[in-house]
């Protein structure tokens, strides 16, 4: 069965976006006005982050998402047959003088990345960056089928999948010498057994993953933050921004407070392309767990 539903996406991915578009419009209707796929989460997200926004401005954010979201799943389905040229002609990334700094600095580069329409696409970055290494950070994905299927995307164009639980032990093996790096989707919830962290984002306290944090001081990596930026349907930009520390060498958590304040700008220059439908402050300090 998981053979047929593979063969049948793989054709899907073959149509031409055009076509595609027209099925994510549908799948907007559908999922926004008929199943009303987490509407009440959206809606309470939208109310944290932006309480000075009228309720009708909330709701247009919010439809926005919904078209963003279900573009993103075609653009999922999409990546299946995806060759080198579309990824060219689809996202486009800025400030690779940035990466080429890093490297005559003789520094690996962290590439850190929140939930921004469309990350799923920077596995393309292999191409550009010119490393001989670039890994995609992951977390495995409940359903094997997308599982897999994200796995094999990410591997397609020279960019390594690299399960969370091994990214310690690999970035420990591997020679700072400028000639890797790691993206990182970095605004991952912690469970709520390994919250270790946590700060304001959106004036609300939040529990943050931090475990690149350590490694990244350890190693003395290079830092840069990707903001995605939706030009137009199908069309992308990822500027690269290298985030610094504000004395010689970061402090401790000064990595992850700087990506949160740099993801915050984001989604406010950009609100619909987060991906609010996550539950982000499903839990209360003090509450429901202890620091």
């Amino acid at each position: 069965m998981k053979k047929i539903i593979k063969i049948l996406f793989i054709q899907l991915s073959k149509l031409p976006f055009s076509i595609l578009y027209g099925i994510s419009t549908f799948l907007y209707f559908l999922i926004y006005y008929i199943i009303r796929y987490r509407r009440k989460i959206v809606q309470n997200n939208l109310l944290i982050a932006f309480p000075e926004k009228s309720e009708q401005e909330r709701i247009q954010i919010q439809k926005e998402f919904y078209k963003n979201f279900t573009d993103f799943m075609i653009e999922l389905i999409k990546t299946f047959s995806m060759k080198e040229e579309d990824y060219d002609e689809r996202i486009k990334f800025v400030n690779l003088e940035v990466a080429q700094q890093c490297r005559e600095e003789k520094k690996d580069v962290i590439l850190l990345i929140g939930h921004m329409f469309n990350w799923e696409w920077l596995t393309g970055i292999s191409m550009d960056l010119n490393l001989e290494h670039t890994y995609a950070v992951y977390k495995k994905v409940a359903n094997n089928f997308f599982d897999q299927g994200v796995h094999e995307s990410r591997a397609r164009f020279g960019t390594i999948p690299l399960s969370v639980k091994e990214v310690v032990r690999t970035m420990l093996k591997l020679p700072n010498d400028g000639s890797h790096a790691f993206l990182f989707v970095a605004d991952q919830s912690p469970y709520k057994s390994r919250i270790h962290y946590e700060l304001n984002f959106f004036n609300r306290l939040s529990p943050a993953f931090n475990g690149y944090d350590k490694i990244a001081r350890k190693k003395e990596y290079a830092i840069v933050y990707v903001d995605m930026v939706k030009v137009k349907r199908g069309k992308y930009e990822a500027h690269l921004k290298r985030i610094l520390p504000d004395n010689d060498k970061f402090r401790e958590n000064e990595i992850v407070e700087k990506f949160y304040t740099e993801l915050e700008r984001n989604i406010k220059t950009n609100p619909s392309l987060w991906l609010w439908s996550h539950k982000r402050w499903k839990y209360t300090s003090g509450i429901d767990y202890q620091l």
